[in-house]
């Protein structure tokens, strides 16, 4: 009697801890913005803009092109600085991937779902660091999203040569990149969660 209530018990763990492990390959993974990250990246750009603004004020020629060329810099700095701002106090997750795609806010295309997916992988890229790109079949998207994505095939690969690879493997869908390296979650983890959810460099059958 003894073994069997232990046969019974161990048999009732074993469905449970499927259960459990299923629900933990389930969670989604979210990703947010490092305001840290992105406030270092907006420090420099802060500089700019105060010594440019400076220079048109007074009259010094700084950057060797006048008045006008100062004001330029000090316009462009001022509007990136607002940018990465921005982003930095942005507190809603800008990617999120679940079992019913990836939803993406920068770029802001909404929901790819799985079946429209044509591949993923990872890229180091000269402006955006590391991102994640993703090719997609956008017939399977909603109108806005497809309209969106076929404004971007071939943006990103002259910054990589992986980038470059990657669009190349994927013959002409239209693809995104995000960048990973503004996240506050370690680039390498995201990767290895990314991993976990979806098979990378796959292509759609």
């Amino acid at each position: 009697m003894q073994q069997e209530r232990q046969q019974r018990g161990d048999g009732n763990k074993g469905p449970s801890r499927r259960k459990k492990r299923e629900k933990a390959r389930a969670e989604p993974i979210v990703a947010y913005n490092s305001m840290v990250k992105l406030g270092v990246l907006a420090a420099p750009c802060v500089l700019v803009t105060a010594v440019s603004l400076a220079a048109a004020l007074t009259g010094r020629d700084i950057l060797g092109g006048g008045t006008m060329l100062h004001i330029a810099a000090a316009m462009i700095g001022g509007l990136t600085t607002f940018t990465l701002l921005q982003m930095a106090f942005d507190k809603k997750p800008v990617l999120i991937i679940d079992d019913e795609g990836i939803r993406c806010r920068r770029p802001d295309v909404g929901l790819i779902p799985w079946n429209a997916v044509v591949g993923l992988g990872t890229s180091k890229a000269t402006l955006l660091r590391r991102v994640l790109m993703i090719a997609v079949d956008d017939n399977e998207l909603e109108e806005q999203a497809a309209r969106h994505m076929r404004r971007r095939v071939g943006m990103f690969a002259a910054f990589s040569p992986q980038a470059a690879k990657f669009e190349g493997q994927m013959k002409g869908w239209p693809s995104i990149h995000v960048p990973l390296s503004y996240f506050s979650t370690p680039v390498n983890q995201l990767e290895r969660q990314i991993a976990e959810k979806v098979q990378f460099h796959g292509k759609k059958n």
